[in-house]
Parts: structure tokens; C-alpha cells; sequence
């Protein structure tokens, strides 16, 4: 857990964050203890847990970050599937990082090979260095306002309370690949994980790339810079407690696009998801101001009809 955690959405006095900070700690430390019906971890996942690690410390402070706390193996569960969906019904979801508790949960079953057991943990693990901000209610419950670029208000209005999920999930899986690619020696000679492997079917949202893509390239433009430069500017933004870089995606696309951005993933239906993809890629890749405008409204005008049949999702 990320000492002095920081509280958002209210005024907090001295004593409540004293308190918070205690039940986080203890939240914490029950989440080391062994989950019944748990796999061993096996000596190469282990080993895989140490080059993560390792990986991750090495892509941070190649951006400009220095502090990097590494995951203890106890705060790692890898979970038979029938105990994962016992314990985690409602996640569908081959692993996720529980903010609150500072631990990762794997649905084994889900990740049946070794790339696709790394690339998950390494995913999950991206989203544990990310930027962490939490929100306390009256009533003893906590969680997380911003894990990276996700945004959550559940103090606002239910409308308001899920921001850039999907385009955080996008600059984790981008994130990803990248720290894949520039390690692919390492992960060959001590993983025996190919570029091949690396290439393949293991990442949940990189269809979503083309929409980063024609961000990276307009704001590359329009700022003078190369298209590497901002894409570690993107990436950087994870981390970073401030996210001033996505100034730049309304000061490129016009404004009202950051609000188009946040849309991606917001709907329990697939169906729903799908479409609105096509018209987001639509938006960031038209070069006309008045033909973005008129997809900006289209997009809003089907978000706006379509609350009625599928509600927001409630993470």
C-alpha cells in the first residue's frame, strides 16, 4: 500500500485520515494472508514476479520516475477459476488489482499460458504504479477516485462517476507492449517468452489503439514534437499526479473531445460499447472541424438515448 494515500471529493479532518490510513493498513495485511483453495505459486511464477518487478522499476525511471514499490509475492493471488468466481462473482475479468487492499487476483484458468499470465500481471501491476487517489463516504466505505487516468466521482451525480476507463485500459495495454518489446532479450533468455508470443492475442483493449494513434499524431503536429515524444508523454501520465496532458487532446480535437474520450467503455452492453468505438475512432481520426463537430453531436445524441436501455457501468 502507497503510504499517506490521498482522500479527494470532501474536506477531510486530521483525525478521519489518521483513521482511513489505519483501516487501509489493515485491509492491507489481510489481503497477504492466503486464500483458501489458493495454487501455489509455481518457482517459475515466482521468477516471473521478480522480472516484473525488475521491468517495471526499469520503464519508470526511464520516464522520470523514481519511486517504485515492488509487489510482495503474498499480495499476488493466482486463483483455480471456480474459486475466483466464488470469491469475485460479479468480475468477468481474468485478473484485477483491488486498489483499497493492494492486491492482484488471477482466474488461472483464464490465463492458461505463460505470456498471457505475464502480460496480466504486468497489466494489473501497471495499474498498481499508477497515480492512486481515494474518496471516503460518511459511512465507512473507501474507494478509488483515479487509478491512472480513470476517473471516478461517486460523490456526483451516477453520470458523472466513471471517467476514461477505456481510455486508461488502452495506455495500460499500450504500456503494456511496450515494456514487452524493449524487454523481449530478457524475456526470451530467462522467460523463454518469443516476439511472437509477445505479438500475440494477449491484450484485452489494444483494439482501441487506432483512437491513441490519431491522438498521438495531431497533438505531435500541432506541438512541434515527434510521435515518440508524446507517446511517452501519454504513457508518463499515468503515474504523474497531475494529468495536464489531456489539455492537449481538447486543445487539438476542439472542445467538448476529452468528454468524447472518457465515453469509451461506459456501457454494461458489449453491443452498446461496440458502436460507440466505431464513431470515437470516427471523431479523433477526422481532419474536418465541422465533420468532428457533427460526430461529437451524433455520439452524444446515441449516449444520451441509450442511458434509457443500459445503464452506466458502477465499478
Amino acid at each position: 500500500m502507497k503510504e499517506n494515500p490521498k482522500f479527494i471529493g470532501r474536506l477531510y479532518t486530521e483525525d478521519e485520515k489518521k483513521n482511513l490510513n489505519a483501516t487501509l493498513s489493515k485491509w492491507s495485511e489481510k489481503s497477504s494472508e492466503r486464500i483458501e483453495g489458493e495454487s501455489e505459486k509455481t518457482e517459475e511464477e515466482i521468477k516471473m514476479i521478480g522480472i516484473l518487478n525488475s521491468i517495471i522499476k526499469s520503464e519508470l525511471e526511464s520516464l522520470g520516475i523514481e519511486i517504485y514499490d515492488p509487489i510482495l509475492l503474498d499480495k499476488i493471488h493466482i486463483l483455480p477459476s471456480n474459486i475466483f468466481i466464488e470469491k469475485f462473482p460479479n468480475t468477468n475479468s481474468e485478473a484485477f488489482f483491488l486498489s483499497i487492499k493492494d492486491a492482484i487476483y488471477i482466474n488461472k484458468d483464464k490465463v492458461d499460458t505463460k505470456v498471457c499470465t505475464f502480460s496480466a500481471l504486468l497489466h494489473e501491476l501497471i495499474h498498481r504504479a499508477s497515480t492512486i487517489k481515494l474518496y471516503a463516504d460518511n459511512n465507512d466505505g473507501i474507494y478509488d477516485a483515479r487509478v491512472g487516468y480513470r476517473i471516478r466521482s461517486p460523490w456526483k451525480k451516477p453520470e458523472r462517476e466513471n471517467r476514461l476507463r477505456g481510455f486508461n485500459e488502452l495506455m495500460t495495454d499500450h504500456t503494456v507492449y511496450k515494456i514487452l518489446i524493449k524487454n523481449q532479450k530478457l524475456l526470451q533468455n530467462f522467460m523463454n517468452i518469443s516476439r511472437e508470443d509477445i505479438k500475440g492475442p494477449i491484450y484485452s483493449y489494444m483494439h482501441y489503439a487506432p483512437i491513441l494513434e490519431s491522438i498521438v499524431k495531431k497533438v505531435a503536429e500541432d506541438k512541434n514534437l515527434s510521435h515518440l515524444e508524446v507517446f511517452d508523454d501519454f504513457e508518463r501520465g499515468q503515474f504523474k499526479d497531475d494529468i495536464l496532458i489531456l489539455k492537449d487532446v481538447e486543445k487539438s480535437f476542439g472542445k467538448g473531445s476529452l468528454e468524447i474520450l472518457s465515453l469509451l467503455e461506459i456501457f454494461k452492453n458489449k453491443e452498446n460499447n461496440d458502436k460507440l468505438e466505431i464513431m470515437i475512432k470516427e471523431f479523433f481520426s477526422e481532419e474536418d472541424d465541422s465533420k468532428r463537430q457533427a460526430i461529437h453531436d451524433k455520439i452524444l445524441t446515441f449516449v444520451n438515448n441509450t442511458l434509457d436501455r443500459d445503464a452506466y457501468i458502477q465499478e
